[in-house]
């Protein structure tokens, strides 16, 4: 028994009745090469469904119990149309591979923002004495810490 189906693509609706229900969804898709000029692989076909899920291409198209001129939309794009997405990029002068650049490791204390910001805060620091030194008298010293140097 022969199988009709109407495929919607690009805007257009193909009826195909040339299929019978022993052909496979493989054998579709086949077929919609020769009408539309998508590939076999490129196409996804939305409205067969086997048990909630898309039909392989294997499956049989009586065992989808499809109705007469069943409306099934076609996604897929020919090849012509993916030769410059697929194709190698162009040579680009902008673009640099940094792959291959040795990345230098600079310590912590000798970066060079952290450099600026220790002369900065030395220059804008404002000493403040609290007590002046004593003649004979050994200073002593509490560091940031509250390390006690004499």
């Amino acid at each position: 028994m022969a199988v009709s189906l109407i495929i919607k693509w690009g805007g257009q609706e193909f009826l195909i009745t040339t299929l019978s229900e022993e052909d496979t969804v493989l054998d579709l898709k086949q077929s919609l090469k020769g009408l539309t000029g998508v590939l076999p692989e490129r196409q996804k076909l939305l409205g067969l469904k086997v048990k909630g899920k898309p039909a392989e291409n294997d499956v049989k198209l009586g065992s989808l119990k499809l109705k007469p001129n069943t409306k099934i939309m076609m996604m897929g794009t020919r090849e012509e149309s993916l030769e410059d997405v697929l194709g190698p990029p162009p040579d680009n002068e902008d673009v640099v591979n940094d792959f291959d650049i040795e990345e230098e490791v600079v310590e912590v204390e000798n970066r060079e923002e952290n450099l600026l910001k220790i002369s900065r805060r030395v220059k804008e620091y404002k000493v403040e004495i609290l007590n002046p030194p004593r003649e004979g008298k050994k200073l002593l010293v509490l560091d940031v810490d509250y390390t006690l140097f004499g």
